[in-house]
């Protein structure tokens, strides 16, 4: 078969349209993963603005749905998927039942609050007449709904998949029991029939049993909460035997809830477990509510990261609590709050909380450090917003001190009610807690947090300390921060000599102008002479040893052969010159214009003369280059980068997490040739000056506004970037571009 013979213009076109297709292709393939797992799922519009955002997992199709913030406005609906909502038959609404013998009534958003011993059960009425009840009025609340971070901002809509992630056996057991589901009963519009009413039963374990013996640090088993909506069960529970359509769930982490539609009175019952490896009662908080869950959690996230820690004191970040624009009414609004959220902590090896970690009760009571109001170590933790980091958007950041040396913490975020009204009569008053993380001190004590620099404002991280020198950390920080300002003041007068405000023509560049230079080279210059400090003693393998010469804080000092092990110059080299007495390199064996002219001779790894390229005994025979290497990494393993780190601060060795090395390519890319910037090359000391990022979320080189694990939305980005690089790839192979 012959095909026919395109013109030229033709060609292009057909090239041009193929190239077209890969692109679209590509895009959906990395964008959109779950285009994979599309299902055949039910997909309703929701509108409830009575509670904050949480996740509700389909038990039936394993899919996840959004509700709506109770601070939304009535006309923002957000996409929800498969929401269960169980109806019971039962009486009419115009029937108004009274708490039978042994039974407490419960009122709308009311919680109630008691003691129950191991063994027991406890029951509770919800009443016809508080079912169809007015709703609660909506809360002024917060600016903005608090929206989960994979959010597509643009629509609301692109799901994470998370069918690898989410226990679904144990969300079901959480939020609508173990016992299976039930029968969904919606109308065409996805609300519950005129004849119904979603309740949301909640319930929160404040206090928990004790292990009778001091070796077991498992929790105790947790309570157990029954609904049912027929009267003829009012004490619903395990000893029920008949069919009588109750249902169960067991708290995790002291939290559980119950949710379905009720067309009358509501029989709830609390049942704690019997077990004698335990000693003690429960206390707990139930309650029900026609608006939103009074009491709430969301398993799936954290929404709280760490920025960095020092020895005694750890700084962390909220999610961005917008996307929208700094102009934006709902930015400034976000700008102007009052910190939404609280913090709790607890040491890993204190086991109070276990079983306690997703109860907002439990964690108030019992809690090592609960930062709220009259909280056990509120004194401990600092708050406020901060606009600093990830796309400079409104956060909440959390300062923690007086904690423990070479400690793990659990670090639990939460929400005081619904972030502007708690307790008995407030939508959401019973509190929300996210997902635990979890975040390390340091050991050495020579590294100290700071953050809320006035010159260099993105800089949050532990750098080069002495409490001996320093013990007060505000003067630590203006003497970081004053002398970055000072460097920035004599380069900003050699770029005024820079024709900036001309013709285009005239311009050093038409693709930057002196604005980013300006710009960049302020990231650049608060990351390089405010270094990121780790401890010495640990051994993660991109951080780079400094100071090895100086003595530590406590007067001890490294030994020659730990002071040449630390040092990153090459093995072969090192191991040729560790028996050597050290001594300067002589400038007269030095190539004219070397750069090691300067050493100083009290650099711990040195080259003997014996072993100077071109005599019989180097190591390198007549390889400068080699030698140069070695010398330069002996150099920066004695020395700080930042010469008034070691005049002044002294602190002893430490290493350091090098700044990225993209931070040094904008500079270079930025900024007029004139001005002279260049950044070392591989192998010739870029190195031991610069670091590389990775897109895991660990921090592996050092960058303002990093913190650990937030980097998300950067590595999406950075998949779209790809994209595009391989279509462009494509299209020049195909010859568009020709």
């Amino acid at each position: 078969m012959h095909f026919p013979k395109l013109t030229p213009l033709q060609s292009r076109f057909a090239a041009s349209l193929t190239a077209s297709l890969i692109l679209v292709i590509l895009y959906l393939s990395i964008t959109h993963p779950q285009f994979a797992y599309a299902s055949d799922a039910d997909s309703v519009a929701h509108i409830d603005h009575n509670h904050p955002l949480s996740f509700e997992l389909n038990p039936e199709e394993d899919v996840v749905g959004f509700i709506l913030d109770e601070n939304a406005s009535e006309d923002e609906v957000y996409e929800e998927t498969g929401r269960y909502e169980a109806e019971f038959a039962g009486l009419s609404r115009g029937i108004d039942g009274r708490a039978p013998p042994g039974v407490t009534a419960l009122s709308n958003n009311d919680p109630k609050n008691l003691d129950i011993s191991q063994g027991k059960s406890q029951s509770y009425v919800f009443p016809s007449s508080a079912l169809w009840g007015s709703y609660a009025p909506t809360s002024t609340g917060l600016p903005s709904p608090v929206k989960a971070r994979w959010l597509d901002t643009a629509d609301g809509k692109d799901l994470l998949n998370l069918e690898e992630d989410l226990e679904s056996d144990m969300a079901w057991n959480i939020r609508w029991g173990g016992n299976g589901p039930l029968d969904k009963r919606q109308d065409e519009d996805g609300n519950s029939s005129n004849s119904s009413r979603t309740v949301y039963i909640t319930l929160n374990a404040c206090l928990q049993p004790s292990a009778t013996d001091s070796r077991n640090y498992d929790p105790p088993p947790q309570l157990q909460l029954f609904a049912t909506n027929t009267s003829a069960n009012e004490h619903p529970g395990p000893k029920v035997t008949t069919d009588n359509n109750q249902i169960n769930a067991t708290a995790y982490g002291g939290f559980a809830e119950i949710t379905f539609n009720a067309t009358s009175d509501v029989y709830i019952s609390v049942v704690a477990p019997t077990n004698s490896s335990y000693s003690g009662i429960w206390n707990y908080d139930v309650a029900v509510s026609i608006d939103a869950p009074y009491h709430s959690v969301e398993l799936w996230r954290p929404n709280l990261h760490l920025v960095d820690s020092d020895t005694y004191s750890a700084l962390l970040i909220t999610d961005n609590l917008t996307e929208t624009a700094s102009d934006s009414p709902i930015f400034q609004a976000w700008n102007r709050t009052a910190p939404p959220f609280v913090m709790f902590a607890n040491n890993v090896n204190e086991t109070k909380i276990r079983g306690l970690e997703h109860s907002y009760c439990g964690l108030k009571h019992n809690a090592e450090i609960a930062g709220i109001d009259d909280g056990q170590g509120a004194d401990m933790v600092t708050s406020g917003m901060t606009l600093r980091g990830l796309g400079n958007k409104p956060k909440e950041q959390f300062y923690i001190q007086g904690l423990k040396g070479h400690s793990t913490y659990h670090g639990i975020l939460a929400m005081q009610g619904n972030s502007t009204k708690e307790g008995a009569g407030v939508v959401g008053g019973g509190g929300k807690v996210w997902q635990t993380m979890n975040f390390t001190t340091m050991t050495d004590g020579n590294c100290q947090v700071i953050f809320n620099l006035s010159f260099c404002s993105e800089v949050a991280y532990a750098v080069p300390s002495n409490p001996k020198t320093y013990p007060n950390i505000g003067v630590l920080t203006e003497l970081y921060d004053t002398h970055a300002a000072s460097l920035f003041k004599n380069f900003s007068y050699s770029l005024q000599q820079t024709p900036c405000n001309t013709t285009s023509s005239a311009q050093y560049s038409l693709a930057r102008d002196c604005d980013d230079c300006s710009r960049d080279y302020k990231t650049w210059l608060c990351a390089v002479t405010i270094p990121r400090c780790a401890d010495f003693s640990s051994d993660l393998p991109f951080l780079q040893p400094r100071n090895v010469a100086q003595r530590f804080i406590n007067g001890t000092s490294l030994s020659p052969s730990q002071r040449i092990s630390n040092a990153s110059s090459p093995s072969s080299y090192l191991s040729a010159i560790a028996s050597s007495s050290a001594t300067a390199i002589p400038g007269s064996a030095l190539p004219s214009g070397s750069s090691l002219l300067s050493l100083p001779s009290s650099s711990p790894v040195s080259v003997p003369p014996s072993t100077l390229p071109g005599t019989s005994n180097s190591p390198f025979g007549y390889d400068w280059y080699a030698a140069v290497r070695a010398a330069l990494y002996s150099v920066a393993s004695n020395s700080s980068r930042n010469p008034l780190i070691d005049e002044m601060i002294q602190p002893g060795p430490y290493k350091e997490i090098l700044p990225c090395e993209d931070l040094c390519y904008s500079i270079v890319q930025s900024c007029p040739a004139s001005l002279g910037f260049g950044c070392p090359l591989r192998k010739k000391g870029l190195e031991v000056s610069y670091g590389m990022r990775n897109d895991r979320g660990v921090i592996t080189c050092s960058y303002l506004g990093a913190a650990y694990y937030l980097n998300a939305a950067e590595a999406r980005f950075g998949s779209v970037r790809n994209v595009v690089g391989i279509a462009l790839i494509v299209m020049v192979f195909m010859g568009i571009w020709g």
